[in-house]
């Protein structure tokens, strides 16, 4: 059963939208087009003169609906569309749908781009312009074959009708005509056939025809607000009848102006000059009027002095239009306040009641009357008065008293109002009559808020003064800190000293101070308040914190907790993360990173006033060059400006024992920024420190090694890989050594001073790691730690360290939990808890890590970058790898031997090429020439991190390889991982080639899969900032050429060049053997017969070993 019945959508679509509905069903113009198997979802398109789509979707007793059309949303929740549509599918459910299907096969009708007004629009333009060709053609003799739009006039008349009604409405007629004007006998009909662009016949002498007529740009903008507010108006008079009094247009020639639509429609009624008319009275233009309505009203005194009278002219001809906002008279508009319009509505009423336009006034009355009734005459008229009154008129300033004082359960308030003397009591039941003859005219709109603002308040009236119940202590509070502040500025307060007991006043406001004790290393936060003891401040601020208003001391006095000063300290103290514990007096010890937080604290009023110390490590956080630390001597020429800057930011957070994020972009070298640090502290602390722990992705534990040994050849470096027993003992040995035992091998477990091990392995081994210290703990590619739950991260913060650092250029990859947990490993205390964290917006997460991140992209450092960066990362074979390359590596290097010393060399080179080629693919991938392999590969594992992170900082990548066959294992494995890729190799014919490379430097896909003799000349991909090479090639020429794809002319970028190199393997021994012998360029021919004539039986020695 559906969950809508005729009735209900007759309710929600209204009776206009019904009948409309019910005829596009009966003309077979509504088609479902799209529906789920249990009819809850139902797509139908509705054919008028524009089609409609609308969509229902119902779910169980209820249901919703939406059409695009402009009548949706208006004063009924649905339009005639949805109506159609419902009715259609009540007629379905009763079987009566099939005479309603259209003719012909339904099909889905795509959504129009467009409207009917606008396609109306566009026809226009299209018919003006082939007008204006027919009139040139005219000029040269070519007959025309039309002529321009005939511009129609029209007479716009706006009525007032209901005039004596609760509600008057304005309706709208028109006339329309070339010449002669027409009466528009049906409105509504008329305005359709506009919207729809179809003629209407007025009489035989004229049709309106929009292929020929069109109207001023002033009529138009009537005409198309109009057309929007039509259903609206039907809508409006229809729900309008069950209003008592309520009259319906009763014309087709007249439509009724909604309220809401009254605003927006006026002024272009003027500008299209519209004429207003009342009932009985001729139309008069309309405009807007200002100031105030042409109303008038007289006070005078009647000739025989013992009475008064009040004249009121103009008041007949003013139509107060309430629910439109504004008044009428003769035509022109006045916007009036609703206060003023109700009054005059009530005037009228009151006035026309006993049909008087002069009221005769007893003498009694007329203090009143001037006091209550005239300053409310002058919000809306001018007011003249006789000289004779005028002169009985006294209008002194008001002066109001208030007086307070209080017993043992009371506090009491008497107010009195002061008029030159005249001494008024405000809760007097009878009006002081003053001696003498003449009128005192009171304040009397001043009197009554003063005393509106007493009876607000929980104060009671008892006889001539008001009593509050002291033991209603928040009233009694708000009474004393908020409502005498207000009163103040209108009444003179008097309190009595039992009343300002209550109110601690102290002489000077209170202060919040803050610094670092020394002697501690701590933040003390102290907070001053005169007359208070530390006993009840820790009290007091504990309030604070519960968010009340007040603190009662013991002696009774209220303390206003809503001063700036403790609202400062409630800041503080949701910022920075205290707890009620911390609280234990007027002091406060926090850890000193919080004081940080503090830097826009101060400067304001009753803000915090920080000490020396705190300001100089403000001073040191925001400008670590002001520290001036010194870059140790055998990097002070490799380090960059920028590398400098990170160098003092790191030995400045090190120095305050802060730790934090150096988040540079890929490539900037964060790497080389920790080694001059850890260099620098190594210097500072020789003779006996801790080593340095870098814990990094297995991929890079050998790229941190060879980092050292290129850069800082003195650190004593110690890899902890290898099997876990081997793991185990290394480790063993460093601790005992940190511990002074007299092992045999502490002298070498001394010489340790950096650590580096891989996330995996520290995992395994937290149980040795965290009883052991360290000076440092450096987190490379942090975001492997995003996850604050996983066993990594865990391991982790199990790590005992001095200072902390995490390295990563994507400190945020997904959400902002992963920056918490990434600072509960480096800086735990930072934040509160997860929690807390959450509850921060992403402005005070910003304000607390901005001084513990250190973020340059590339674009920061543009200037001071080469134009090409050149990196080896190094990788380790995997388990199953090293067995295979062992085992083969034994193999060939004897049968290498056996061949040099039987065969010689020159009929031995093929041969032994060959070998070092299967040594190669064992370090690529041992699947290339091993059937059936499946185990991992350190280099393929590398490369997935190093794409990941590439991707992650919004590079895009050109990888390269020797090896087809690698090639298809990379697309494969970063297919599985969802990243889509280019791929070009010898195979790809020449216009492919030419396609492939245009897509991607327009900017489709990120990475690039390109075989190195394939890919290495003729190929411009300067849409790549990053060039991975696989595996090395003989010939560095070759590889130049390869980076040269991305590095050539028309790249804006800075190309970072990345070799992969296996560590302990043939692929190192090349890699020395090109960098020593730059000439190996003219020496190696590209084939690879060539290379290998090229190259001396030493140089094949020195390759395997022999």
């Amino acid at each position: 059963m559906l969950a809508f019945t005729s009735q209900r959508i007759r309710s929600l679509c209204g009776a206009s939208a019904f009948k409309r509905g019910e005829e596009y069903c009966a003309y077979g113009q509504v088609m479902i087009v799209e529906r789920d198997d249990d009819n809850r979802y139902i797509e139908a398109v509705v054919q008028d003169e524009d089609i409609y789509r609308v969509e229902v979707d119902i779910d169980g007793a209820d249901f919703s609906a939406t059409c695009h059309c402009a009548g949706f949303g208006g004063y009924y929740p649905y339009c005639k569309h949805i109506a159609g549509v419902l009715i259609y599918l009540l007629e379905e459910e009763k079987g009566g749908a099939d005479r309603l299907q259209p003719r012909g096969e339904v099909v889905p009708i795509p959504t129009p781009a467009v409207s009917s007004r606008d396609v109306r629009l566009t026809s226009g333009l299209i018919e003006l312009f082939e007008q204006m060709a027919d009139s040139e053609r005219l000029k040269t003799g070519q007959k025309a074959a039309s002529v321009l739009k005939e511009t129609l006039a029209v007479e716009w008349t706006c009525k007032v009708t209901d005039e004596y009604q609760p509600e008057p409405k304005f309706r709208i007629e028109m006339k329309v005509g070339p010449n002669r004007l027409y009466v528009v006998q049906n409105i509504r009909q008329f305005l359709l056939h506009i919207e729809e662009g179809r003629s209407l016949p007025f009489t035989k002498l004229f049709t309106y025809n929009p292929k020929q007529h069109t109207f001023r740009p002033e009529d138009w903008a009537v005409i198309d607000m109009l057309i929007r507010i039509c259903g609206s108006e039907f809508a409006y008079d229809e729900a309008g009848r069950s209003i008592p009094g309520f009259a319906a247009s009763g014309s087709q020639r007249m439509l009724t102006i909604p309220p809401l639509g009254w605003n927006e429609l006026l002024p272009l009624l003027v500008k299209a000059g519209a004429a207003m008319e009342r009932e009985y009275a001729s139309p008069q233009p309309i405009q807007l009027g200002e100031g105030q309505i042409p109303l008038s009203f007289h006070v005078g005194s009647i000739d025989s002095g013992d009475a008064y009278h009040l004249e009121i002219n103009g008041l007949k001809r003013v139509v107060v239009m309430t629910a439109y906002g504004c008044a009428a008279v003769d035509g022109t508009i006045y916007r009036l306040p609703v206060r003023d319009l109700l009054l005059l509505s009530e005037m009228k009423t009151l006035i026309y009641r006993y049909d008087h336009k002069r009221i005769n006034i007893s003498p009694h009355q007329m203090d009143a009357l001037m006091e209550k009734v005239v300053p409310g005459l002058r919000r809306i008229g001018k007011v003249g008065m006789d000289a004779s009154v005028r002169d009985q008129l006294v209008q002194p300033d008001l002066v109001a008293k208030l007086y307070l004082d209080r017993d043992e359960t009371e506090l009491t308030a008497r107010l009195e109002f002061v008029y030159d003397g005249i001494v008024i009591d405000a809760f007097a039941d009878t009006d002081a009559r003053k001696d003498g003859d003449f009128i005192l005219v009171r304040d009397t709109d001043k009197e009554r808020r003063m005393i509106e603002a007493l009876k607000g308040t929980d104060f009671v009236q008892n006889g001539h003064e008001m009593v509050l119940d002291l033991s209603e202590e928040d009233s009694v509070y708000d009474v004393l800190f908020h409502l005498l502040p207000k009163l103040e500025k209108w009444v003179q307060v008097y309190a009595t000293p039992a009343v300002k007991q209550l109110m601690h006043n102290p002489n000077k406001p209170p202060k919040i101070k803050a610094d670092t004790d020394h002697a501690t290393n701590w933040l003390e936060i102290n907070f001053e308040l005169d007359h208070v003891s530390d006993k009840e401040i820790r009290k007091l601020l504990l309030s604070v914190i519960e968010k009340r208003k007040y603190y009662r001391l013991p002696g009774g006095a209220y303390v206003s907790l809503e001063k700036e000063a403790f609202q400062t300290f409630g800041e503080l103290y949701d910022e920075l993360g205290m707890k009620k514990g911390d609280i234990t007096g007027s002091r406060i010890h926090l850890p000193l990173v919080k004081g940080l937080q503090l830097r826009d604290k101060e400067g304001r009023a009753y803000g915090v006033q920080m000490g020396k110390s705190l300001r100089q490590l403000i001073d040191h956080m925001t400008h670590p060059e002001q520290m001036d630390f010194n870059v140790p001597e055998e990097l002070a020429s490799v380090l960059r400006d920028y590398q400098r800057d990170g160098f003092q930011w790191l030995k400045t957070l090190g120095h305050y024992r802060f730790g934090g994020i150096l988040a540079d972009d890929m490539g900037l070298g964060k790497t080389l920024q920790s080694i001059a640090y850890i260099v620098s502290e190594r210097r500072e602390k020789e003779g006996g420190h801790l080593p340095v722990l870098i814990v990094s992705p297995a991929s890079l534990v050998y790229n941190w090694e060879s980092e050292f040994q290129k850069f800082a050849p003195s650190v004593q470096v110690h890899v902890a890989l290898g099997a876990r027993k081997e793991r185990s003992d290394s480790l063993l040995r460093i601790a005992a050594a940190g511990a002074e035992t007299e092992s045999p091998d502490s002298l070498a477990a001394q010489q340790a001073d950096v650590i580096i091990t891989s996330y995996p392995s520290l995992r395994k081994d937290i149980r040795l790691y965290r009883e052991m210290g360290f000076s440092t703990l450096f987190l490379d590619e942090a975001q492997m730690i995003k996850n604050y739950a996983t066993q990594t991260a865990q391991a982790v913060r199990e790590i005992r360290a001095e200072r902390r650092f995490a390295l990563t250029g994507t400190p945020i990859e997904n959400a902002v939990d992963e920056l918490w947990s990434i600072f509960e490993a480096v800086f735990p205390g930072l934040f509160t808890g997860q929690k807390a964290f959450r509850g921060l917006t992403r402005g005070q997460i910003s304000r607390i890590v901005q001084p513990f991140i250190l973020r340059r992209l590339r674009a920061d450092v543009l200037d001071e970058l080469p134009e090409r960066i050149e990196t080896v990362q190094r990788s380790e074979l995997s388990l199953e790898q090293k067995k295979l390359y062992a085992t083969y590596l034994e193999e060939f290097k004897e049968e290498t031997i056996r061949d040099l010393e039987m065969e010689g060399f020159q009929k031995s080179r093929m041969k032994i090429l060959a070998g070092i080629t299967r040594l190669r693919q064992l370090c690529c991938h041992p699947s290339l020439f091993v059937d059936g392999y499946e185990g991992p590969a350190g280099k393929l594992s590398q490369l997935l991190d190093v794409v990941d992170e590439c991707l992650s900082s919004g590079r895009r990548i050109l990888i390269f390889s020797q090896f087809t066959s690698m090639l298809r294992i990379i697309r494969s494995e970063l297919g599985q991982r969802g990243i889509p890729v280019f791929y070009l190799d010898g195979q790809t014919p020449a216009k492919e080639r030419v396609d492939t490379c245009s897509r991607f430097n327009q900017g489709e896909n990120d990475v690039f899969l390109i075989s190195l003799k394939a890919g290495g000349t003729g190929l411009n991909l300067t849409g790549a900032d990053t060039v991975i090479l696989y595996d090395l090639w003989w010939n560095p020429a070759v590889e130049e050429q390869a980076a040269g794809r991305a590095h050539r002319m028309g790249q804006k970028n800075v190309v970072q060049v990345i070799r992969l190199v296996t560590k302990g393997t043939v692929e190192e021994k090349m890699l020395e053997l090109q960098q020593r012998k730059k000439d190996l360029i003219r020496e190696v021919m590209e084939s690879a017969d060539d290379a290998v004539t090229t190259l001396t039986e030493q140089e094949i020695r020195e390759l395997l070993a022999l």
